[in-house]
C-alpha cells in the first residue's frame, strides 16, 4: 500500500523548505543598539557645540561692526546646521533602538517557533512508522495469513480490555506518546489480531503531530512578516531623513526631526514655515524656503493626513504670501513658484495643491467647504487691484479650485467672486488678473449642473441679469485664458438643466438667462481673442431649445419683412406661449422660450461661427432641428389631419433660414468695413488730401481689398457685391439641403403609408422647392437674408 506521509528529502517524507525558510531570522539587535548608541552619542554632542554657539553669539550681541555682523550670522548658521544635523542624528538613533527591540522580539518568537516545529517533527516520524507498520500487519491479517485454529495462528481476543474505547484512552494518549523517552508502543494484547486498533490511534497522534509542525510553521512565518514590516518601516524612516531639503524645511519650522514621519507633523511644521518665506534673512535664504516649501507640498501631495492638518491650521493667504510674495520681494520668487507677471505656476506645484485640497475636502463638512472656497477667492481678490501684487498669485488659487472638488467649495468660492465683483472698481485691472481665478470658478461650476443653474440662473428673476451681465458680459482685456471655454460651459450646463426640467419655472429662468445672454455675449465673452471653437460649440448648444422661435423673431424686428407694423426690440423677459408654428393646437409642446433681441443675436451666432470648427456646431444644431421637425410632421396625429403639417415645415424653414444667415453675418460686416475703407480713401484723395495724411495702413488694405480679379480700388461696392456673391451661393445650398431633405422625408413616409405618388406630393405641395420662387424657398430668403445681410435700418 501507498504510505500517507509526503514525499520528499524532509523529515518524515516532507519536501524540504525553500533556502531562507524556516531558520534563524538574521539581523542583530546589539549592532542596531550600539549604532543606535553611537548616533545619540553625535547627536549629544551637536548640542554640547550649539550651546557654545549659542554663548559665542550672545557675547557678539552687544558688538557692532560690519566683522562681527558677519560673525554672528556665520555662528548662527552653524548653530542652525548643529541643531538640524543634532536632531537628525536623535531620530535616526530612536528608529534604530525601536527597530532593535522589534528585532530582537520577533527573533526570539521565530526561535520558539523552530524548537517546537522541530519536536513535532520527531513525533510525525515516530507515528508515521508505527501507522506503517500497523498498517502491513492489518493487510496480514485480511489477507488470511494463518487459518483461525492452525498451527502459529494468533488466536483473536475480545476482552473489554482491548476494546476501541480502551485503546483510545489516555494511555494512548499523545501527550503520553510524546514524552522524553521512547520505549515503542505499548503491547496491545492479541497483537496483531488488533493491529486496526494500533493503526486508528497512530493515524490520529500523525494528525496532532502534523497540526503542530503547520502551527509552529505559522508562527515562524508571523514572526518573519513582523519582521520585515518592522525593516520597512525603519528604511523609510531613515530615507525620509535622507531627504535633505524636505527635512531642512521642517526643522527650520521649528519642528523636531523625529516627528517627521507623522503626516500632522509635518503639516503643522509646513505651515509654521510660511512666514520664513517673506521675512527674515537675505533673498537667497527665502528663496531656498520657497523652494523647501514646494519640495515638501509636492512630495506630501498625495498624503491625506497631511493636508487635513495643513488646512486646519494655514490659509489660503498664507499660502499665496509665502508662495509669491507682494511688492519687490515678487523678484526673489522662481520662475517655477509662478514668479513675475508672465510667468506660469509651475505644473506639479499644481497639481499637488489641487489634488491636496481635494483630499482636505473629503474630511470637510459641506460648511468647512464653503468657508474654504470663500477664503481661496477672497484672499486672492483682496489685492488683485493693487499694482504690486503679482498676478501669480491668482493661478495658485486656480490650483486650488480644479473643477473635481465638491459642489460647496466652489459655491463658496463663487460668494466670493460675487462679493468682489460688486465692490470693485471699474477698470481697475483687477479683472485681467484674477482671470485665471474665474475660469476655474466656471469650470467648478460647469462641473456640477444643479449649481451652475442655480447661480447663473436664480430663482429670483431681478437678479438673472446681473448674473448674466457679470458671467457672460464681461471680458478681461487680454481675453479668456483658456479660450472662453469654462464660462461657455457653464452656461450651456445651466441652460441644460433647465431646458431638460419638467418644471416650468426652472423653464422659466433658462429662458430668461438666454434672454439677457442675448445682449451680454457680443460685448463680453465672444470678444475673446481667439475664442476657441468649443466654447463656440457650447453656446450654439445654450441656443439649440429656442432655434423654433428664430425666424419669427427676426422677421417680426425687420423694417423690411414687408409685415405691416414692426414690433420694437423686446426688452429680455420669456414667452410662455410661443409655438413652433400657428395653429397646431398644442400639438408640438415647446419648453418656455426667450425674448430675443434678433440682431442681438445675429452678432451671437456670427462670432460663433468664424471658423470651420465653431460653425459646424451650428450646423449640428440646424440638423438635428431639421430632424426633429420631420420626426414631428411625420408622427401619427399628422397622417389624421395634415394640415398643420405644411405650416410645422414652412416655419422650421424660415428658423433655419434665419439662423444659418446669422452665421453669415461676419462676412457681410467685414465687407462693409472695407467699403468703408475704400470710400473714405476715395473721398480724401478727392478733396486733395493724399494717401499719406491718413496712414500707410488704411491705405495698404485698400489697394489689398483691389487687388482681386475685377475688382478696382475706384469701386468701392466690390467687396460687398462679391461678399453677396458668396452669400447667395452659400444661401441656395442650404436651401437644397434643408427643404429638399424635409420634403423628401415628408414623401417617402407618405409613400409608406400606401399613398401614390400624386396623393403624396398634393399633400405636401406647399412644402416642394421648386426654385427661387417657391414657398419653401421664399421663407428661407427673407430671415436668412435679413440676419447677413441686414438693411441699414433694420437695427
Amino acid at each position: 500500500m501507498t504510505p500517507v506521509g509526503r514525499e520528499g528529502d524532509g523529515p518524515g517524507g516532507r519536501p524540504a523548505p525553500p533556502a531562507g525558510e524556516l531558520c534563524p531570522l538574521p539581523g542583530s539587535p546589539p549592532a542596531l543598539v550600539d549604532a543606535a548608541t553611537a548616533a545619540g552619542r553625535a547627536a549629544a554632542g551637536l548640542e554640547d557645540a550649539r550651546a557654545r554657539l549659542l554663548r559665542v553669539r550672545s557675547a557678539l550681541d552687544g558688538q557692532r561692526s560690519t566683522a562681527v555682523e558677519r560673525a554672528r550670522e556665520r555662528v548662527t548658521a552653524a548653530g542652525d546646521a548643529a541643531r538640524t544635523s543634532g536632531g537628525l542624528l536623535e531620530a535616526a538613533a530612536a528608529t534604530l533602538r525601536r527597530h532593535a527591540a522589534v528585532l530582537g522580539d520577533a527573533q526570539a518568537a521565530a526561535q520558539r517557533a523552530l524548537a517546537f516545529r522541530a519536536d513535532a517533527l520527531g513525533r510525525e516520524a515516530r507515528w508515521q512508522a508505527e501507522a506503517d507498520e500497523a498498517r502491513r500487519s492489518t493487510w496480514n491479517i485480511a489477507a488470511g495469513v494463518a487459518a483461525p485454529g492452525a498451527e502459529g495462528s494468533v488466536p483473536v481476543v475480545s476482552s473489554p480490555a482491548v476494546s476501541g474505547t480502551a485503546v483510545s484512552g489516555a494511555a494512548w494518549s499523545g501527550a503520553a506518546w510524546s514524552g522524553a523517552a521512547w520505549s515503542g508502543p505499548p503491547a496491545l494484547p492479541g497483537d496483531p489480531a488488533h493491529a486496526h486498533l494500533r493503526l486508528a490511534a497512530a493515524e490520529r497522534e500523525l494528525a496532532a503531530a502534523r497540526a503542530d509542525v503547520a502551527a509552529a510553521e505559522a508562527r515562524w512565518r508571523a514572526a518573519r512578516e513582523t519582521k520585515d514590516e518592522a525593516s520597512r518601516r525603519a528604511a523609510a524612516a531613515l530615507a525620509s531623513l535622507a531627504d535633505v531639503r524636505a527635512v531642512r524645511a521642517i526643522t527650520a519650522a521649528g519642528a523636531e526631526p523625529a516627528g517627521f514621519q507623522a503626516s500632522g507633523d509635518a503639516a503643522r511644521s509646513v505651515v509654521a514655515l510660511l512666514p520664513r518665506a517673506t521675512s527674515g534673512g537675505d533673498a537667497a535664504a527665502r528663496r531656498a524656503v520657497r523652494e523647501d516649501l514646494r519640495h515638501v507640498l509636492t512630495a506630501h501631495a498625495d498624503d491625506p493626513a497631511f493636508w487635513a492638518v495643513f488646512w486646519d491650521d494655514a490659509s489660503p493667504a498664507q499660502l499665496y504670501e509665502a508662495l509669491i510674495p507682494r511688492g519687490p520681494g515678487a523678484a526673489d520668487v522662481p520662475a517655477a513658484l509662478g514668479g513675475g507677471l508672465g510667468q506660469a505656476l509651475d505644473g506639479e506645484l499644481a497639481r499637488a495643491l489641487g489634488e491636496g485640497i481635494g483630499l482636505w475636502a473629503q474630511t470637510a463638512s459641506p460648511e468647512e467647504q464653503g468657508d474654504l472656497g470663500r477664503l481661496v477667492v477672497g484672499d486672492v481678490a483682496a489685492g488683485a487691484g493693487s499694482p504690486l501684487t503679482p498676478a501669480g498669485r491668482a493661478e495658485v488659487a486656480a490650483a486650488l479650485l480644479p473643477a473635481s472638488l465638491p459642489a460647496a467649495v466652489h459655491a463658496g468660492a463663487d460668494d466670493a467672486l460675487d462679493a468682489w465683483w460688486s465692490e470693485r472698481a471699474p477698470f481697475d485691472g483687477s479683472f485681467t488678473v484674477l482671470a485665471p481665478v474665474v475660469v476655474a470658478v466656471a469650470a467648478g461650476l460647469a462641473a456640477h449642473p444643479r449649481l451652475a443653474f442655480d447661480r447663473l440662473a436664480p430663482a429670483d428673476a431681478g437678479r438673472v441679469g446681473p448674473s448674466a451681465s457679470r458671467w457672460l458680459g464681461s471680458v478681461p482685456r487680454t481675453g479668456w485664458p483658456d479660450g472662453g471655454r469654462a464660462v461657455a460651459r457653464a452656461f450651456a450646463t445651466a441652460v441644460d438643466v433647465g431646458t431638460a426640467s419638467p418644471d416650468r419655472g426652472d423653464q422659466a429662468r433658462a429662458a430668461l438667462l438666454v434672454s439677457h445672454a442675448t445682449e451680454a455675449l457680443p460685448v463680453g465673452l465672444l470678444r475673446t481673442p481667439g475664442l476657441a471653437d468649443d466654447a463656440a460649440g457650447s453656446v450654439a448648444l445654450a441656443y439649440e431649445p429656442y432655434v423654433p422661435v428664430i425666424g419669427d423673431v427676426s422677421q417680426a424686428q425687420s423694417p423690411t419683412s414687408g409685415k405691416a407694423g414692426v414690433e420694437p426690440v423686446p426688452a429680455p423677459g420669456v414667452d410662455l406661449d410661443a409655438e413652433v408654428a400657428p395653429d397646431l393646437g398644442g400639438r408640438v409642446p415647446l419648453v418656455v422660450q426667450p425674448e430675443l433681441d434678433a440682431f442681438a443675436l445675429r452678432d451671437v451666432i456670427g462670432a460663433t461661427s468664424r471658423t470651420p470648427g465653431a460653425a459646424a456646431a451650428w450646423l449640428g444644431v440646424t440638423d438635428r432641428y431639421s430632424e426633429w421637425v420631420l420626426e414631428q410632421a411625420t408622427s401619427e396625429g399628422f397622417d389624421v389631419d395634415t394640415g398643420p403639417r405644411v405650416p410645422l415645415v414652412q416655419e422650421a424653414l424660415s428658423d433655419i433660414g434665419a439662423l444659418t444667415g446669422g452665421m453669415q453675418a461676419e462676412t457681410i460686416d467685414t465687407a462693409r468695413a472695407q467699403v468703408d475703407t475704400r470710400e473714405t480713401v476715395l473721398a480724401l484723395a478727392g478733396t486733395g488730401v493724399g494717401y499719406l495724411r491718413f496712414g500707410s495702413r488704411v491705405v495698404t488694405e485698400a489697394v489689398g481689398l483691389a487687388s482681386g480679379p475685377a475688382l478696382s480700388l475706384f469701386d468701392p461696392e466690390a467687396p460687398l457685391d462679391d461678399a453677396r456673391e458668396r452669400i447667395w451661393s452659400t444661401e441656395h445650398g442650404l436651401i437644397d439641403r434643408y427643404a429638399t431633405d424635409l420634403y423628401d422625408g415628408v414623401i417617402q413616409h407618405d409613400l409608406g403609408l400606401g399613398l401614390t405618388p400624386d396623393a403624396a406630393a398634393e399633400r405636401s405641395s406647399g412644402l416642394k422647392p421648386d426654385g427661387n420662387g417657391s414657398a419653401p424657398a421664399t421663407l428661407f430668403d427673407a430671415p436668412f437674408d435679413h440676419l447677413s445681410d441686414p438693411a441699414e435700418d433694420d437695427r
